[in-house]
């Protein structure tokens, strides 16, 4: 049914429990499992070394979102993940653009991401995915990812 699972993330709490729960469905079916954070990209008007200091930046709190979102698949029991980071000033046609790939079956995101000033994962963004989104979504609200008893 659900071979492979892309989770949108972005180190929020909604995201986290959006990663719990397609790391326990992966595990329950068997499928395969990529986490996808989207960073901004700095301003190319920007000069050197800013430009290239900036985009560092940006990719290694990307990475480290990816890891936190990565132990908590494993804490699940959840597959190895997938990991990919992807660069755009609106995550909405980021996730868009990895969905259209058609390597995925199902998108799990949460409802809402940090905010505009810390993340480029908006409250809005799952709405504007859902509705465009080839493939199922499933939009896991916050405390409905919370370990099983």
């Amino acid at each position: 049914m659900f071979r492979h699972i892309l989770v949108a993330v972005d180190g929020s709490r909604h995201a986290h429990d959006a990663v719990a729960t397609a790391a326990r469905l992966a595990r329950e079916l068997g499928s395969d499992l990529t986490l996808l954070t989207v960073y901004p990209a700095p301003p190319r008007f920007e000069g050197e070394p800013e430009y290239s200091a900036d985009l560092e930046r940006a990719m290694a709190a990307a990475d480290a979102i990816l890891d936190g979102a990565a132990r908590l698949v494993t804490a699940e029991g959840g597959p190895e993940p997938e990991r990919e980071s992807l660069a755009g000033q609106h995550a909405g046609p980021a996730i868009l653009d990895a969905v259209a790939s058609g390597r995925f079956d199902l998108l799990v995101m949460g409802t809402r991401g940090l905010g505009r000033v810390q993340s480029v994962l908006l409250g809005s963004v799952s709405a504007q995915v859902a509705g465009h989104s080839p493939i199922p979504v499933l939009i896991v609200h916050e405390g409905h990812g919370a370990p099983e008893s």
